[in-house]
């Protein structure tokens, strides 16, 4: 009978997908006969009671029945509820349901869903009535959203963004991971998601007038695209630090609390005054006075929100970040007054599928780029981030609060440990009973490029390494310019052999002082002694701006480079002598665009690491775009064929760091390119070995001359060395610092 009964299933699901409109984009599972038999997750049914979804185009809902498994944590769910009939019941009723998303939607074929609970299988639309319930232990409400991870293949991205910033925020959505059987056919894992809303147990906004007829608020609206009715904002976004407007775009607030069709039967003025509402926020961003602690924005939105929202999108850089699935609520100034609560815009979270390093397009999978900076490299896109996130970060008080905020957060949910742990555990729930191998088996997705992946591992093991490993490459830049600059102690480090080009002029003709080129256009650097402004050090020694690290360059007058421009193409550097050290830091740019190489340390047992990646910035940095990583800029550069001086000194060097086991020795390097920019490396440099069994320093010679003070890293002298850093001072004016365990 069962087997009947799945078969009319299948040949209902069959004619419901060839039926629907080509702009569904729908697609049934790949293997409709995946058997779920038990599992740790809850199962969801679904009876779509003979119906078919309507189009996503469409945007309707249709009635269906739902019915959740759940016998507990720990406890095991059974798919065959007539061989198991006294499992516990989460939630049986009706619902209406549709499709939803947008990308997530018609780029997938696992679709995502949206629905809401009823008291009956009569629609809203209709006449029927919805109907608050608990889902899976999250608050009352009849409004969910059912995540489809497809592109995302660990399938908690969302999730592991949720779990994170949840201690932090207000107000985070919750989520649970399911296994969704659709008709009797299994549909694989899902995740069914509080929405971003308005109820009791979320937002818990009231109706605009509510509270003595104030207009001023409850509102929440969605930084999005001009999808749905919208307010769109009169100051346009920047392209730059500098307030350079880009004319062509515009930012789109959807109204989501009151919707569109609300404003009928609200408070006449209603929609005016939400609107009312993000122009002046706006208007106090665009003034001078725009970060004046009396007057300024600090009034109108909530400072710590706003941080924990630009963390949340830093930490996993979501391209969508800011510009798109970016909800902002605020209530009324009466209620505000009246309950205590503050009536600023605050922020939520929504939509982390293609963050965590998962795209491949926008710097997505890139861990050196900041998401705030999105419209000084993809100005051409029609979804920019707001003008007012460059206004932020452009104030230096927001961005100190930003830094205490961030090392805050690196003690709590946001440490090493936390976030590894959240991640197996997510992992582990999701493998410990086949979950990943059904989903495998319904949709194929490991092993296979789906937009918008940028890495596509073999197994889900795979997937979860490189998620590790991405994660610790971004929290290691994060930290470097969010954390107090801890003194690194580096020594620069000799190359006998792997320097292939001359890309830094120390005479004219420009064309015989050097064999190569930086860039398509044949610039290259050029010494201070052959034109002293944007020039080169004489001493050839560049202390890093940004980690403070020390380099020592080749000579002028030889092979002072390693260059690489050919997609594929690899080279080897090889030190004087083997060393022990914690990583090497690399000093580079790039020409004709951004450079990606990969970097292997190769170590003097013949062992080496796994491949490093290693992404370089193009070296045409105008000063609106200097973010503060780059570790000199104000170079400038000369043409090897003509011998033009460039007008403008904007061009830059920056550096990484490869990590490098210490209990080795160190021996060379193997460096290959990822694309076809040309990449160049001048010089390395090794953290120092900081260990030392000194307790005293006399004031006898020394190479550097007597010793005249031994001070603290804060300036204070100090009669002895103590535990931690000392910086020594010589009476020739050098100094030299020591670490003391």
């Amino acid at each position: 009978m069962r087997k009947t009964v799945l078969s009319i299933c299948l040949l209902l699901s069959m004619l419901t997908a060839s039926a629907q409109s080509e702009w569904d984009n729908y697609k049934p599972t790949n293997n409709q006969h995946v058997q779920l038999t038990q599992t740790n997750l809850p199962i969801v049914f679904i009876n779509l009671q003979g119906q078919r979804l309507a189009s996503r185009w469409e945007d309707r809902y249709i009635a269906a029945r739902m019915k959740i498994i759940h016998n507990g944590e720990g406890a095991l769910n059974y798919g065959d509820t007539l061989a198991h009939p006294d499992q516990t019941v989460d939630y049986e009723g009706w619902i209406a349901i549709k499709y939803r998303g947008n990308s997530s939607f018609s780029s997938s074929d696992k679709k995502p869903y949206a629905f809401r609970t009823l008291e009956s299988n009569v629609l809203p639309d209709d006449g029927g009535k919805k109907e608050k319930v608990k889902i899976l232990g999250m608050g009352k409400d009849n409004k969910w959203a059912v995540i489809a991870p497809f592109s995302d293949k660990v399938m908690f991205r969302d999730i592991l963004s949720f779990d994170l910033a949840r201690p932090w925020m207000d107000f985070v959505p919750k989520a649970r991971l399911c296994e969704f059987i659709i008709d009797g056919t299994y549909y694989g894992v899902y995740v069914i998601a509080e929405r971003v809303s308005s109820g009791k147990q979320r937002l818990n906004l009231h109706d605009p007038g509510d509270d003595g007829g104030d207009l001023t608020g409850d509102y929440l609206v969605e930084i999005d695209r001009p999808d749905d009715p919208y307010y769109a904002s009169q100051y346009r976004p920047w392209t730059d630090f500098n307030g350079t407007q880009n004319y062509g775009k515009t930012i789109h607030y959807q109204y989501k609390s009151p919707e569109q069709e609300d404003f009928a039967d609200l408070p006449a003025g209603t929609q005016a005054a939400l609107n009312a509402e993000i122009h002046t926020m706006e208007t106090v961003f665009a003034s001078a006075g725009y970060a004046d602690p009396e007057s300024g924005y600090s009034q109108y939105i909530d400072v710590t929100s706003f941080i924990d929202y630009m963390l949340a999108t830093e930490v996993s850089m979501n391209i969508d970040g800011y510009r798109l699935s970016t909800n902002m609520y605020k209530y009324s100034k009466t209620r505000a007054q009246n309950e205590g609560l503050d009536s600023r815009w605050k922020m939520s979270l929504w939509d982390f599928n293609i963050a965590w390093g998962n795209a491949d397009y926008y710097d997505g999978e890139k861990t050196n780029r900041w998401q705030y900076a999105f419209n000084t490299r993809v100005s051409w896109d029609d979804n920019q981030v707001p003008f007012y996130w460059h206004r932020l970060v452009k104030d230096p008080t927001f961005m100190e609060q930003v830094k205490q905020r961030w090392a805050a957060y690196r003690q709590g949910n946001y440490s090493d440990e936390r976030i590894m742990a959240t991640v197996d555990s997510l992992a582990n729930m999701l493998t410990t009973e086949g979950a990943v191998n059904r989903n495998q088996q319904a949709w194929g997705i490991i092993g296979r490029e789906v937009w918008p992946n940028y890495y596509v591992g073999n197994t889900y093991q795979d997937e979860i390494n490189y998620l590790k490993n991405w994660i610790t490459n971004r929290l290691a830049f994060m930290d470097q310019y969010l954390l107090p600059k801890e003194p690194i102690i580096t020594e620069p480090l000799e190359v006998s052999s792997g320097w292939n080009g001359d890309v830094i002029a120390e005479k004219l003709p420009v064309s015989t002082s050097t064999t190569r080129a930086i860039d398509g256009s044949f610039r290259v650097f050029y010494a201070a002694a052959l034109k002293a402004s944007g020039g080169m050090p004489e001493d050839r020694t560049i202390i890093s701006d940004a980690l403070g690290t020390t380099y020592q360059l080749q000579p002028y007058n030889q092979n002072n480079c390693l260059t690489l421009d050919q997609n594929g193409q690899s080279a080897t550097v090889t030190f004087a002598s083997p060393f022990s050290t914690t990583g090497i830091y690399m000093l580079m740019t790039s020409g004709n665009g951004a450079s990606r190489w990969l970097v292997t340390v190769h170590y003097a047992d013949g062992t080496e690491e796994s491949p490093q990646t290693v992404d370089i910035r193009d070296w045409s940095v105008n000063a609106a775009y200097v973010d503060g990583t780059e570790a000199k800029w104000g170079l400038g550069n000369v043409v090897r064929t003509s011998g033009s001086f460039s007008s403008d000194n904007h061009y830059a060097l920056f550096e990484a760091k490869v990590n490098t086991n210490a209990d080795k020795q160190v021996s060379s390097l193997t460096i290959k390119s990822n694309n076809n920019a040309i990449g160049s490396v001048f010089a390395f440099s090794r953290m120092a070995d900081t260990s030392t069994g000194i307790t005293t320093v006399s004031g006898t010679a020394s190479p550097q001359g007597g010793v005249v003070g031994i001070y603290s890293a804060n300036g204070v002298q100090q009669e002895c060395l103590q535990q931690g850093l000392n910086i020594i001072r010589y009476a020739d004016g050098t100094t030299r610092k020591v670490i003391i365990r």
